[in-house]
């Protein structure tokens, strides 16, 4: 059997588990195909693949996740402000990195964002459930709203919530660090992106950042572990963000959150 037919049978199976079914192919390939490359073995290349892919993705969703019921719930909350936003916040609690915060999340947006000139697109990377934050970003009407993901059946379901706010918006399954989009954007988030980006491809995310046309970036970081542990994490991420903004034209803000590092950047050019 070639080496070609090999990866193919190592991609089925690990898109063969539930967990990784909806993954992005493209990300699954290109890790599969690393793995197999320094093992030579099937079985521990599977088991390498499969792990790879649960510290990027697989940790960070508690439980299976129940998008139709969500989508379901938004709907019957749709033209009720409270309530939907608190159906936004139930469905946020669903993911580690979106439910540290929400403690702070007016706070937030409102620091982050309310100072900014008008936006008229903005970008997600890497976005998980933080396009639900919509209720709290304030945006203009119109402001269009892009989010990407590797995964497909998270996807389908914010598509269904973007058809229901006033921001017209696109999901789309995207490896980003292999194939960005190619829109210009005012603003772009990457919130605690990096750390998962750096363990598939530490050059990547300069690459990101030199690719994509964006006038302002918020970059965060994780104060602690999934287990709440900080074990000098600021200290860490703020070193790689400084090694990441190294010689480019930026502006730097930065904000320390109760749970999060926060990065504000403008590019000057």
């Amino acid at each position: 059997m070639s080496d070609e037919e090999l990866l193919t049978r190592l991609v089925e199976a690990i898109q063969g588990r539930r967990e990784y079914r909806g993954l992005c192919t493209d990300l699954v390939r290109r890790i599969a195909a690393r793995e197999w490359a320094n093992r030579r073995d099937f079985r521990q290349a599977l088991k390498a693949s499969r792990s790879r892919l649960h510290q990027i993705a697989g940790a960070y969703l508690e439980g299976r996740p129940e998008y139709g019921r969500w989508l379901q719930a938004l709907r019957e909350s749709r033209g009720k402000p409270e309530a939907f936003r608190e159906t936004c916040r139930t469905i946020l609690a669903r993911q580690a990195s979106t439910r540290e915060r929400l403690p702070i999340l007016d706070r937030f947006y409102q620091t982050l964002l309310a100072d900014l000139p008008p936006l008229r697109a903005v970008l997600d990377l890497a976005c998980g459930l933080h396009p639900l934050g919509l209720p709290w970003m304030a945006l203009p009407a119109g402001t269009e709203y892009y989010a990407c993901d590797i995964y497909q059946d998270l996807v389908d379901f914010l598509n269904g919530f973007f058809a229901l706010g006033p921001n017209p918006g696109r999901a789309e399954v995207r490896d980003i660090l292999h194939d960005p989009p190619a829109l210009k954007a005012d603003l772009a988030w990457l919130l605690k992106a990096v750390p998962c980006l750096d363990r598939l491809d530490r050059g990547g995310v300069p690459r990101l950042l030199d690719t994509l046309e964006v006038r302002y970036w918020i970059i965060s970081f994780p104060v602690q572990s999934l287990h709440g542990k900080e074990k000098g994490m600021v200290r860490t991420y703020e070193e790689r963000f400084r090694e990441l903004a190294a010689g480019r034209p930026w502006d730097v803000e930065r904000f320390l959150f109760p749970t999060e590092l926060v990065f504000r950047v403008t590019c000057k050019t």
